[in-house]
């Protein structure tokens, strides 16, 4: 019984999120709106906008942004069309970056 609810919820999940995936549209950097640019400025730091795309979120239109730092994916950022940033996530782990010399303890 436990085993259908959970393929069921896994059925459930696919449906729901393929469409998003498919939806998405890449979109040139200076096409984007300009309060969007203007935080990506601010999030961005030493990194390069490597990609970015749109889709819709209800109403709204949503830009996700990835940003590499030396060639590497470092921070993707998920920003509504107003400017206002939705979500920032780090694709690089912390440890793996301490492991090359940088130490956070003081």
């Amino acid at each position: 019984m436990r085993l259908v609810v959970l393929l069921s919820l896994l059925v459930l999940l696919l449906s729901v999120s393929i469409p998003f995936v498919s939806f998405a549209d890449d979109v040139p950097l200076d096409s984007l709106p300009q309060a969007v640019r203007e935080t990506i400025e601010m999030e961005k730091g030493d990194g390069v906008v490597k990609s970015a795309d749109g889709y819709s979120w209800g109403n709204a239109t949503i830009f996700r942004v990835e940003i590499d730092v030396e060639g590497v994916p470092d921070l993707e950022l998920q920003i509504a069309g107003n400017g206002k940033l939705i979500r920032a996530d780090r694709l690089r782990d912390e440890k793996v970056d301490n492991e090359k010399g940088e130490d956070d303890s003081e």
